[in-house]
């Protein structure tokens, strides 16, 4: 008996990264899972292989970022399972710029749209969920960079914190109705999209407390924690799944490395 046995969950982003391995890890408990993203291609090559492993899984093709998004995706959930009982808000868009040559046209994508995506997509979720009495989950995948910050990546750090917060508020609205909200927060994370240069995976790993730095497969045991029964009584919470890196961040090795020598 899987943990997710008779739930229907939507992974958002699911075709690549963290969310597909979530996807996958649903589906392999017993959820039937809805693969989303904006490539017809790749949501198909996904549910193909949860299919293949005994899995239940369909496609949905949306841009999050459309207005008309959290209405096309409540039609389809509802038209393809009869409803949702699992949201995972995992698609996010970044872009790696200094401060000072930020665009608005940026700015505006990865902070505005990226924070109004997923607040009406959870709140149409959510109001859902209300109406049918569902006593559901609504996980967020933020980041430790919603802690800290990096450079080149203000607009990321901010709308990811701004995501730990919203999690917070949400979680004081919903709970009253049996709905758990909780956040998960990666670290760096080698996914199966990685395209990072090995020095600078090397110097995030140095600043863990853990030998080697997570890898995706092992943030979706903690997304799959707070989805099932388990977290009963948890809510409002972010969990930091990132080998230490937040309580230690930049410990003596680090400065014993070869790499800044």
């Amino acid at each position: 008996m899987g943990r997710l046995d008779g739930k229907i969950a939507l992974v958002t982003g699911s075709t690549s990264g963290i969310g597909y391995e979530i996807a996958k890890l649903f589906a392999a408990e017993g959820a039937r899972v809805m693969v989303s993203g904006r490539d017809e291609k790749r949501c198909m090559n996904v549910v193909k292989e949860i299919q293949e492993q005994g899995g239940e899984a369909k496609t949905l093709l949306c841009d999050l970022y459309k207005e008309n998004a959290s209405q096309i995706v409540l039609e389809q959930m509802n038209e393809s399972f009869g409803g949702i009982d699992i949201l995972v808000n995992n698609a996010a868009w970044w872009t790696n710029e200094p401060f000072l040559e930020v665009s608005r046209e940026n700015f505006r994508r990865g902070f505005n749209e990226y924070l109004e995506s997923v607040y009406f997509l959870t709140q149409a979720v959510g109001a859902q969920m209300v109406e049918r009495k569902t006593r559901g989950k609504i996980i967020n995948i933020t980041s430790t960079a919603a802690f800290y910050g990096e450079r080149g990546m203000t607009v990321y750090c901010a709308a990811k914190a701004a995501i730990v917060n919203l999690t917070r508020a949400i979680a004081l609205e919903l709970g009253e109705h049996g709905i758990y909200v909780n956040a998960v927060a990666p670290g760096t994370t080698i996914t199966n999209n990685e395209k990072r240069p090995p020095h600078v995976l090397e110097c995030f790993r140095l600043m863990g407390a853990l030998p080697e730095l997570n890898t995706a497969d092992k943030i979706a045991p903690a997304v799959l924690f707070l989805a099932s029964s388990e977290s009963d009584g948890i809510t409002g919470e972010t969990l930091c799944v990132d080998g230490g890196g937040v309580q230690i961040r930049m410990p003596e090795k680090l400065f014993q490395s070869p790499i800044l020598l």
